[in-house]
């Protein structure tokens, strides 16, 4: 069975202090907008779950994300996933996994979470995340075994201008 993990870096955010109670800007809102209009219509995402980070921006950007794309899935706070947090602690969490899951969270964690899945070192950076974008991963996973993560696809919001 082919389970998909897409990651996704937090739309552009207003300047605040302190930085876990930053907003999405009104620039960040439309950048949502856009790439959950154009994926909405392509139904390429179909998570089981939405984890998010308790940074207001990953939380706005989930909610916006879901309710764009129309999911009925739930939305859940996850540790592991704010933006200097080891990635070791969220890839053991999804490791175990058979759902499609979303992950919403803040470089440079997914970078370095990314390159721990697809590589096993979190130190070799092979993917950078711009704001709004998305990264979808790929495995074939049956009980206890699956194939490596694979990229399937890694798009933004401005793919969509």
């Amino acid at each position: 069975m082919e389970q998909t993990l897409y990651l996704v870096r937090h739309a552009h955010a207003a300047a605040f202090q302190p930085d876990s109670e930053r907003s999405l800007s009104v620039k960040g809102k439309k950048q949502i907008e856009r790439i959950s209009s154009a994926l909405r219509e392509k139904g390429l995402i179909e998570p089981s779950v939405i984890g998010h980070s308790p940074y207001l921006r990953a939380i706005e950007t989930a909610t916006l994300l879901h309710e764009g794309l129309g999911l009925s899935v739930g939305l859940e706070t996850v540790d592991g996933i704010n933006p200097f947090d080891d990635p070791s602690k969220i890839a053991e969490r999804i490791h175990p996994s058979n759902e499609d899951i979303m992950v919403v969270g803040h470089e440079p964690n997914l970078s370095s979470l990314a390159s721990l899945l697809l590589s096993g070192s979190q130190s070799f950076q092979c993917i950078v995340f711009p704001k709004t974008s998305i990264l979808s991963l790929a495995r074939l996973k049956v009980g206890d075994q699956s194939t490596p993560w694979q990229i399937a696809w890694h798009i933004s919001h401005k793919h969509f201008k």
